[in-house]
């Protein structure tokens, strides 16, 4: 099979996942990192109800085309992830870990239960807005405006503000304000391990094959002014300091040494989330190097204190300090997309009109699960040795693969929907566009 997309090292295969991995020689690539169906039946398409997130032959070409040692990435859907990761463990992998990735913009997606009833029954709901008078003109003293029927669909128009229903029978009432779900705010990342060979120890693997590890350093969740990533946003707990280049880049190597940074949890925010975390917080102190040098006080605390305090970890902050945190751009989803035709049928969350007649933007990457490509860039760097290969059966709109790039990684992907491939495409050259540009320019 011959790849259909071909940008710098990134080739792109049309077609089943499991007929591309079989075309791939054994033990060819470093690292799996990808964002397999969720097996939810999202927004109606087929791809995320076909059950092969949960196929064991996956993940079995998966391990097959893994370098022994090599580690795979798969997100999961809070609802589903254990069918994952059975199927990962049963097709050979050794589980690890898994990664919390935390993030506050999810929108709550829930049968309302009391509009359930009344539509089971026959019963006709009214339409209710209720609105500030502020929304409607000035006022001295603003007042809760409430409008019902016909009117609350004309002031949710003016405002802004979409109308609700209240219970009409007697039934739904007991029931009003019942739901069906919580908020998303999580999604879980398997981590697996291809087994060594029998008897094989890390440093033997390590020395075979280049991969084994999970490269920490280059992971490290930065404490100074120095390393902190630029994709930080600071709450005002942590006096929105300004980000700057990472501790690896050359300008920063150029300034003399700095403190390593904290090792990386297992726990990943977004920049919601973390502000959230913070406000909660407030500012806190790491502990002195005095205090882990030695001195009085309880050996427990001693030792627990003493490797990060020997480190630099002497600063000040919100919690969220402790974390890594994505940043997902605004470009980032449309980035290299400027050219393609706008396809009013692919639309999604986005394009036409708003509530108050004004233009919406149109998405050109109309894939409705877009992941952040800092959080991918991540994910890649601590899993993939530098200029490994990276591998993801499920490419999607191409996230891992600009990732990949960006970083200098050669990437491996695979895809089922023919056309979600010019998005592939143009995510692609505009990251081997990008080279030699700074994390403050791409993010």
């Amino acid at each position: 099979m011959e790849p259909v997309v071909v940008v710098g090292g990134a080739r792109v295969f049309l077609g089943d996942c499991r007929e591309v991995l079989r075309g791939l020689p054994d033990n060819s690539v470093d690292s799996v990192v990808t964002d397999p169906p969720y097996e939810l039946g999202f927004m109606g398409k087929s791809w995320d109800s076909s059950g092969i997130a949960y196929d064991v032959t996956v993940w079995e070409e998966c391990l097959r085309v893994l370098k022994p040692g090599g580690h795979v990435l798969a997100f999961g859907g809070s609802r589903t992830w254990h069918r994952l990761a059975v199927a990962v463990e049963d097709a050979g992998f050794e589980l690890r870990d898994s990664i919390a990735w935390l993030y506050g913009s999810g929108f709550p997606k829930s049968l309302d239960v009391s509009k359930a009833i009344d539509k089971n029954l026959g019963a006709e709901r009214e339409a209710v807005v209720e609105v500030s008078e502020d929304l409607l003109g000035e006022h001295e003293n603003p007042k809760i405006v409430t409008r019902t029927g016909k009117e609350a669909g004309t002031y949710g128009a003016m405002t802004g503000v979409s109308p609700q229903t209240h219970a009409s029978s007697s039934e739904a009432k007991t029931w009003q304000g019942w739901g069906t779900a919580l908020k998303p705010a999580h999604e879980p990342v398997v981590v697996g391990r291809k087994p060594f060979g029998k008897g094989v120890t890390v440093a033997e693997n390590v020395l075979a094959w280049g991969v084994g590890g999970l490269n920490i350093e280059n992971s490290r969740i930065g404490t100074t002014v120095e390393t902190w990533p630029s994709s930080r946003n600071y709450s005002s707990a942590e006096m929105s300091r300004p980000g700057s280049t990472n501790a690896s880049d050359a300008e920063t190597q150029k300034t003399g040494p700095v403190p390593a940074g904290r090792w990386p949890a297992n726990v990943i925010l977004d920049e919601v989330t973390a502000g959230l975390l913070d406000e909660q917080s407030g500012v806190s102190a790491s502990v002195s190097s005095m205090r882990g040098a030695g001195g009085g006080g309880d050996k427990v605390q001693q030792l627990s204190y003493r490797q990060d305090s020997l480190r630099g970890h002497n600063d000040s902050g919100g919690a969220s300090r402790f974390f890594y945190v994505a940043k997902a751009s605004k470009r980032d989803r449309n980035e290299g997309l400027e050219e393609l035709e706008d396809i009013e049928a692919k639309r999604t969350m986005s394009g036409g009109e708003d509530t108050r007649g004004r233009p919406v933007p149109t998405n050109r990457n109309f894939h409705p699960t877009v992941k952040p490509t800092q959080l991918m860039r991540y994910l890649i760097k601590l899993v993939t040795p530098a200029g490994g290969t990276v591998l993801d059966p499920f490419t999607g709109s191409g996230s891992t693969g600009k990732a990949a790039l960006l970083d200098g990684f050669d990437f491996v992907g695979a895809e089922l929907t023919e056309e979600y491939l010019p998005i592939i495409e143009g995510r692609l050259r505009w990251a081997m566009e990008q080279e030699g540009e700074t994390d403050e320019r791409l993010f």
